[in-house]
């Protein structure tokens, strides 16, 4: 029988001790078992519940393990699930913050980078609308232009894309010739400001036939362009004015930019109309020279030219020479001088009654002469 008991005895702390091992066997897989269980019962559930049944699973199987390990070494004989119990709890409370700390953690980053996957669209920054254009860069370096300037036109030429080929084709083209590329440039760009400026366009026909018949040079005939199309109401006037002049001058393409220049700038509304002078060439047959001096005669006093051919016709009459005479009166004309009007030319044809249209000093001298015949006829006498 005490055997028995003995043996009893020997059991009964061996159930003990067993426990641990029970539990550490059956608690982990059961509770391991449990969340997949809970999860597959209400898939719907709070994800925040799950990761507090997975923390609180791991510390108590922590804490079993401690107490198991206590008990075999200790022999305590305390409950080994009340001490994990008792133990396990703070543990899994204090995991709670860390816990919700991490979520608010990934809250966060969840929301900042579905933030950072839709940014803005980036204001263009300055250094972007400072930036000078390529070709605009391109003709300042081939004209050695200033800084300064190169970013006025830079400027300039944004508020005129739709005609920038035809811009830059004119700024080269007028640069190509000019003494000083940066003081023509500057004229130009003040031209686009105000709306003046031309670019290179397609050349008008009339134009086209003007430049043939009087072989004006390229630049020449872009200025005409430049004319008809500032100009376009009076277009035909223009080039017809234009084209009388030009046949009685020596040098076209130059008097072409030179009256293409005051039609542009503004310093006469039309040039004036050499028919009456052509008319006058025609009478007294003028030469080359005399017909060149007449026009520019007509182009300086083109305010009170009708009062000034008068005055020529008059000079003209009197003379036997008519192309002579024209160059002689023609400096004081084109000076803004009034000539008096020419002397009575002398009726060389002999007369009219009595002589009176003879020239006053002629005919003193002829009654002189008739004295002196009667004295001698009367000495011989």
């Amino acid at each position: 029988g005490c055997g028995g008991c003995g043996g009893c005895g020997g059991e009964e702390q061996s159930g003990p001790g067993g426990m641990p091992g029970m539990m550490g066997g059956m608690m982990p897989g059961m509770m391991g078992g449990m969340p997949g269980g809970m999860m597959g019962m209400r898939p719907m559930m709070n994800p925040m519940m799950m990761m507090m049944g997975m923390m609180a699973q791991a510390a108590m199987m922590a804490k079993a393990k401690e107490a198991q390990d206590g008990g075999q070494d200790g022999g305590s004989g305390g409950n080994p699930m009340m001490a994990m119990m008792g133990g396990g709890m703070p543990p899994m409370m204090g995991g709670m913050p860390p816990m919700m700390g991490g979520m608010g953690g990934g809250m966060g980053g969840s929301a900042g980078s579905s933030y950072q996957a839709a940014p803005p669209p980036p204001a263009p920054s300055k250094e972007s609308e400072d930036e000078i254009d390529p070709e605009v860069r391109e003709l300042g370096d081939f004209f050695n232009i200033e800084d300064r300037w190169i970013k006025r036109l830079n400027e300039t030429m944004k508020k005129r894309m739709h005609t920038k080929e035809q811009d830059l084709a004119k700024l080269y083209e007028v640069l190509e010739r000019a003494r000083s590329p940066t003081g023509l440039l500057t004229v130009k760009i003040g031209e686009m400001e105000c709306g003046m400026f031309v670019g290179k366009i397609k050349p008008d026909k009339d134009v086209e036939r003007l430049a043939r018949k009087f072989k004006l040079d390229d630049h020449v005939t872009s200025r005409l362009m430049e004319l008809v199309v500032r100009r376009k109401a009076q277009k035909d006037e223009d080039l017809d004015r234009i084209e009388q002049h030009l046949r009685y001058c020596k040098r076209p393409s130059a008097m072409a930019t030179l009256l293409a220049g005051k039609l542009l700038e503004g310093e006469v509304d039309e040039l004036p109309d050499l028919a009456e002078a052509e008319a006058i060439m025609q009478k007294y047959k003028l030469d080359e020279d005399a017909r060149s001096k007449l026009r520019e005669i007509v182009e300086k006093r083109a305010a009170d030219k009708t009062e000034v051919l008068a005055k020529v016709r008059k000079h003209l009459d009197t003379s036997s020479n008519a192309s002579s005479m024209l160059c002689k009166i023609a400096r004081p004309l084109i000076d803004g001088e009034t000539l008096p009007d020419p002397p009575d030319r002398p009726n060389r044809g002999g007369g009219g009654k009595g002589g009176d249209s003879m020239n006053p000093v002629a005919r003193d001298s002829k009654g002189g002469r008739d004295d002196g015949d009667r004295r001698g006829g009367g000495g011989g006498g």
